[in-house]
């Protein structure tokens, strides 16, 4: 069995390779989410798993013929264990995913911080537009928590936290200055000469302090391809943090002025998980009105017609639509109903939407999954557009 890690499920290149493997009988792919927090949910994301896989047996001798029937079953049974394993007691991760080859048993599994949807799904290969929006979703940013006594600076990827860097801001007041109550001393009262040197060394100090958090953050972002970082720090913190930010990085800055620093672990990453789906929920209505504005293709039968030509930098679709069309002999995509003069023998594809992530991920084109895009931006276009290349 391969387990990937968040890591390899962000490098286009595993991706690709995912998409392009074939199994002779079939690859079975399974997504399960489960209930970490009670044993009913796991349970529960069993009997569904089980009541979906019975439903694709019976779906599958129906369909027949008997022989293939028989295979695709015997490769279902040797995969039992390796299924029963995404929802055993223990398991780490809401999110499960497997693939499965029917023809020699081998195993490809991720465990994922987010959610996914419930599917099983038998095709040639893989079924990878649950976990293309995954992906999309769960890419790296950076998550700046501020508190009065220390700040941290963390990634978020895929639902996890990995801390980078801590600062602790140096002590402002003097041990000497220290001897008594605050205003016990006329000397130490506002207006004061003492007191006034104090607020400058406040002031310097906090300057200083928003300089060096700046300059970690950015350190930090350095290559790690990070579009946006998130800023926490109460009323009071989270607006010099995030416009000392701002200054010095050139992506988006999301305030939140909640006071994460002081939750646990697994509170902060809910959290900080949250925030940033909404925000990524933005990033997506805004992307598909720049397709619109930009002039790019439009509709099913301008975004496959560009991908042929891998003319496609970003594409851009909605996940709940089920688009279909064909396969051409040379690989080539067509909308449904469409037949190119000289196109030569066509092959009807119910799951064009594999096929058109497939040339995406093979021409180097950005793919975001834009929930709701075919009753919004993109109702009059099927819910699909793409910005192009040239």
């Amino acid at each position: 069995m391969r387990e990937l890690t968040p890591t390899e499920l962000l490098d286009p290149d595993v991706l690709l390779g995912l998409s392009r493997r074939r199994d002779a009988i079939g690859v079975l792919s399974v997504y399960v989410t489960t209930d970490l927090g009670s044993d009913a949910g796991l349970r529960a994301a069993a009997i569904d798993i089980r009541n979906r896989l019975r439903e694709l047996r019976l779906r599958v001798d129906q369909e027949g013929p008997p022989q293939r029937a028989r295979a695709l079953g015997e490769g279902i049974d040797g995969l039992q264990d390796a299924i029963a394993a995404l929802v055993e007691p223990g398991v780490s991760g809401r999110g499960q995913v497997l693939f499965g080859a029917l023809s020699d048993g081998a195993v490809t599994r991720f465990t994922s911080q987010l959610p996914l949807p419930n599917r099983v799904v038998l095709d040639t290969g893989p079924f990878l537009h649950p976990l293309i929006e995954l992906v999309d979703e769960g890419r790296p940013a950076g998550v700046v928590l501020a508190a009065q006594d220390e700040a941290r600076v963390l990634e978020w990827r895929l639902g996890e936290l990995t801390e980078l860097d801590r600062l602790v801001p140096a002590v402002v007041e003097a041990p000497h200055e220290r001897s008594g109550p605050v205003g016990s001393s006329p000397s130490s009262r506002a207006g004061s000469p003492k007191a006034e040197q104090r607020a400058a060394r406040e002031r310097e100090h906090a300057s200083r302090f928003l300089d060096d958090l700046g300059a970690a953050t950015e350190r930090a972002a350095a290559g790690r391809g990070w579009e946006r970082v998130m800023v926490s720090g109460g009323d009071r913190l989270t607006g010099p943090v995030a416009a000392a930010l701002e200054s010095r990085l050139a992506i988006d800055v999301v305030r939140d002025p909640r006071l994460l620093a002081q939750l646990s672990p697994a509170q902060l990453a809910g959290a900080v998980s949250e925030q940033l789906h909404a925000v990524h929920g933005a990033h997506e209505a805004k992307l598909v009105d720049q397709a619109r504005e930009a002039a790019g293709a439009v509709g099913l039968s301008q975004v496959a017609a560009a991908l042929n030509e891998a003319r496609v930098a970003h594409l851009i679709y909605d996940p709940d639509v089920r688009y279909q069309g064909s396969v051409a002999q040379d690989g080539s995509l067509y909308a449904e109903g469409e037949a190119p003069a000289g196109a030569g023998p066509l092959t009807e594809e119910t799951r064009l939407t594999e096929r058109l992530l497939e040339r995406a991920l093979e021409t180097r084109a950005r793919v975001t999954p834009a929930e709701g895009a075919a009753a919004g931006g993109l109702a009059d276009a099927g819910g699909i557009a793409a910005l192009l290349r040239w």
